[in-house]
C-alpha cells in the first residue's frame, strides 16, 4: 500500500514537472517569435513590418548625422512633428532640428536634450517645447513608452534609480505576451506576405521634419489615451524641473507652447476633463515661469493663434496650422 502511494506521488511529480517544462518551453517559444517579428519596433530586429512609428531611434540617428550642428531644437509629441525647422531657421537664422517623437512625454524630451548635449555636443540657443496634459500625465494613466524603455541610448539619460529601471525593462518582455501584442504580431506577419510592402509607412527629412499629411478632420480618429488623463505625475513634474534647470544652466532660450486640439474633439469633450486639465497645465506653467523665465504660449484652441480647422485626428495640426503656431511664437524673436 505504501509503495503504491509512493508510486502515485512520483507520478504526480513527474506530471507537474512535464507540464511546467512544456508550459515554460511554450512561453519561451512564444516570446522568441514575438521578439523576432517585433511588430512595435521595440527590439530592433527589422524583419517584419512595424505597425507603430519608431521616431526615437530615427531622430537620434539623424541628430548624430547632421552636417551642421543645430542651434535650435523642437521638442514635442507627434502634435509637433510638422513644426518646420526650415521656417524656424528662416525667422531666427538658427539651424534647427525637430526632435518630436510619437507619444512623447517629458521624460522623452529630457532624455533627448541630455543626449544632444552629452553625445552630440549640441548646445542650442533656442528650444521650442510643445506640451499638452498628456505630457505630464500620471504614470497609471500612461507609463513610459516602450519605444523609450527599449532604446539603449536614451534610457540612460532618464534620472531613474536602478531598480525601477530594471523593472520597466523587464516589463517590456512580459508585455509581449498580452493579447493586444499577439494581435499585432499576427497583423505584422500578414502584412509581410504582401509583395513590395515597406517596413514602415513614413519618413523624416534630414532635419527631423515629417512632411507626410493624412486626411484632415477624419472622423473617429481620436486617440483614446488623450481621454484617459486624470492628472499630473509628480515624477514627470520633477523631470520637467530638471529640463528647465538644464535650459537655464546652458543659457538656452525656451519657448513653451500648449498645443491645440481639433475643434470637433473639444466639442466632444465638453464637460469632461479636457478643459480642466488644460487650465491646470496653464496655471502650472505660469507658476514655473516666475522662477525660470521662459516664454509661454497658451494655444489649446485654434482661435488662440488664428488657426484653421485642419487636423489629422484629435491633435495633429496641418503644416499650415503648425506654421501659424510658429509664426505667432517667433514674432519679434531676438537672440539672447
Amino acid at each position: 500500500m505504501k509503495s503504491e502511494k509512493n508510486f502515485s506521488y512520483k507520478q504526480h511529480l513527474k506530471f507537474i514537472f512535464v507540464f511546467l517544462s512544456s508550459f515554460l518551453f511554450f512561453l519561451f517559444f512564444l516570446l522568441s517569435i514575438n521578439i523576432y517579428i517585433d511588430p512595435r519596433g521595440i527590439f530592433g530586429t527589422g524583419k517584419y513590418p512595424i505597425l507603430v512609428a519608431t521616431a526615437r531611434t530615427e531622430k537620434i540617428l539623424l541628430l548624430k548625422s547632421v552636417e551642421q550642428k543645430p542651434q535650435a531644437l523642437i521638442f514635442g509629441s507627434s502634435h509637433c512633428m510638422r513644426y518646420s525647422p526650415k521656417y524656424v531657421e528662416n525667422v531666427t537664422g538658427l539651424k534647427t532640428f525637430n526632435c518630436s517623437v510619437n507619444s512623447g512625454k517629458i521624460e522623452d524630451f529630457l532624455a533627448l536634450l541630455n543626449f544632444a548635449l552629452s553625445e552630440c555636443n549640441i548646445h542650442p540657443k533656442l528650444i521650442i517645447l510643445g506640451v499638452c496634459p498628456r505630457t505630464f500625465c500620471e504614470i497609471q494613466d500612461e507609463d513610459f513608452d516602450e519605444r523609450l524603455l527599449s532604446n539603449a541610448t536614451l534610457i540612460n539619460y532618464i534620472p531613474l534609480n536602478s531598480i525601477p529601471r530594471i523593472q520597466k525593462k523587464a516589463g517590456l518582455f512580459l508585455n509581449t505576451l498580452n493579447f493586444g501584442y499577439l494581435k499585432d504580431v499576427r497583423r505584422s506577419f500578414v502584412l509581410s506576405q504582401k509583395q513590395n510592402l515597406p517596413l514602415k509607412f513614413y519618413t523624416f527629412e534630414s532635419d527631423g521634419f515629417l512632411r507626410f499629411e493624412e486626411k484632415f478632420n477624419e472622423k473617429g480618429a481620436f486617440i483614446a489615451k488623450d481621454l484617459e488623463v486624470t492628472g499630473f505625475s509628480k515624477n514627470r513634474i520633477e523631470f520637467f524641473e530638471t529640463f528647465l534647470k538644464l535650459c537655464r544652466q546652458n543659457n538656452i532660450k525656451l519657448k513653451i507652447i500648449i498645443t491645440p486640439y481639433a475643434p470637433d474633439y473639444i466639442k466632444q469633450q465638453a464637460g469632461g476633463n479636457h478643459d480642466r486639465l488644460n487650465q491646470l497645465l496653464a496655471e502650472m506653467l505660469k507658476n514655473y515661469n516666475k522662477e525660470h523665465s521662459f516664454e509661454f504660449y497658451n494655444f489649446p484652441h485654434i482661435e488662440d493663434y488664428g488657426g484653421v480647422d485642419e487636423f489629422m485626428g484629435s491633435a495633429h495640426p496641418s503644416i499650415y496650422n503648425s506654421t501659424l503656431i510658429l509664426k505667432k511664437c517667433l514674432t519679434g524673436f531676438k537672440e539672447s
